[in-house]
């Protein structure tokens, strides 16, 4: 896999599969964060990195969207669907 994609998918497909309810494509994020610096460097690259965090602010509001959606009773495509396989 090349990127930070694969991870970002591998956790999504997780957080699925426990049952998360997905918030669309806008609150996904996949970033390398002063990739090719020490560790000890990178919090100074997020804090210069003004592009990553609005992404981030971006990503949160779509969240914040969703839930927004769901608490007025917005309804996710499948809910009223039986479960076979209930655990």
């Amino acid at each position: 896999m090349a990127g930070i994609e694969g991870s970002r998918r591998a956790l999504a497909d997780w957080l699925g599969w426990m049952g998360l309810i997905e918030s669309g494509q806008k609150s996904q994020l996949d970033r390398f964060i002063g990739y090719y610096e020490p560790y000890a460097t990178s919090h100074a690259a997020l804090d210069r990195d003004e592009d990553m965090q609005q992404e981030v602010v971006n990503v949160a509001e779509a969240v914040a969207e969703c839930v927004d959606q769901i608490r007025s009773g917005h309804k996710q495509p499948g809910d009223a669907l039986h479960t076979p396989r209930a655990k």
